[in-house]
């Protein structure tokens, strides 16, 4: 006899196995896909846009290619394919029963966290930068610096918009798209089925945050993307409606992103990116009020559960 919660295991891991190499499979065929339209709507040529990672300053139109190329890639890579694992997998019931519309309270909370999440990032990420590597880990510590600062100027790069069609696709590549993919790949789709393979909430929340961070390669910041991402995928498991996590993401990106934008254009004194900016009791206090919000959407997403369960019941016919 085969046994059940073995056999489960099994195709949870092999449904994680055949989603990363959707996902991995995505991104190559989109690549090429965002190197075609990139060309198409930069004017650039194929090979102008397959050296454009390490040339981007010195190549026109470099950032309208590249913000086309990361939005086709988010698309294709993190969505369309793997969206596809479903035919290959059968999708467990994860959070169905959960699902609730957003009360105009639940929208506000989010709303409040996105904002306190700000000095509470950048709280953690000065705590991460401060950390010491011991001696056999310097070469990784040599590699992850120079990745930290080529992922800082590109992103610099990306974001000094010279005309309002570039600050109108730099929002939408980089808030909407960028929210709702990653999104749909780490919560709606990774999520599930780590939760499926450990049986354990939190550790399929965490693992799955620790994975969404790593992907950006900016290791000195991996622990408050971590904590960003645990939210997220708590907010999922919370509600049970994934486009909470994708708004709340989308706020996120988008509130830095503008943040950002202002400093370099010396419209705003607030340097987002600058972990220093905070003073750590700040964000000791917002990290402090953020729990206590995180802890009423909680609470605000089983009232409204509740709520749904008590109207069903009332409408149910008697004796049914």
């Amino acid at each position: 006899m085969i046994d059940s919660s073995r056999q489960t295991k099994s195709q949870a891991l092999s449904g994680l196995l055949i989603l990363t190499g959707l996902c991995l499979l995505g991104i190559v065929v989109f690549s090429a896909v965002g190197i075609f339209f990139g060309s198409v709507f930069s004017g650039l040529s194929i090979t102008d846009l397959q050296n454009i990672a390490v040339d981007y300053e010195t190549i026109p139109n470099a950032r309208i290619a590249l913000l086309i190329m990361q939005g086709i890639i988010s698309i294709g890579g993190f969505v369309l394919f793997p969206w596809t694992v479903r035919f290959f997998n059968k999708e467990n019931q994860y959070a169905a029963d959960k699902f609730i519309f957003p009360s105009i309270t639940l929208l506000i909370l989010v709303f409040a966290l996105s904002l306190l999440m700000m000095p509470v990032n950048a709280w953690l990420a000065a705590w991460n930068e401060s950390i010491h590597l011991p001696q056999f880990l310097s070469e990784f510590k040599d590699w992850a610096s120079q990745k930290e600062n080529e992922m800082q100027q590109l992103t610099i790069y990306l974001i000094d918009f010279q005309t309002t069609s570039e600050l109108i696709l730099g929002f939408v590549v980089i808030s909407l798209i960028a929210g709702f993919s990653e999104e749909f790949f780490f919560r709606r789709m990774l999520q599930p089925r780590v939760y499926a393979l450990t049986g354990n909430i939190h550790v399929a929340i965490w693992v799955t945050a620790f994975l969404f961070s790593a992907i950006h390669f900016q290791f000195f910041g991996l622990v408050p993307r971590m904590v960003l991402g645990a939210l997220f995928g708590y907010y999922f498991w919370w509600t049970g409606n994934f486009w909470i996590s994708v708004l709340a993401h989308s706020l996120n990106n988008g509130i830095t992103l503008i943040g950002m934008y202002l400093y370099t254009k010396n419209i705003s004194p607030i340097d987002v990116e600058n972990p220093k900016i905070v003073p750590w009791y700040i964000g000791a206090v917002a990290a402090g009020i953020t729990w206590s919000l995180a802890i009423m959407m909680k609470d605000e997403s089983d009232k409204i559960r509740d709520r749904k369960r008590n109207v069903v019941v009332a409408e149910a016919p008697i004796g049914a």
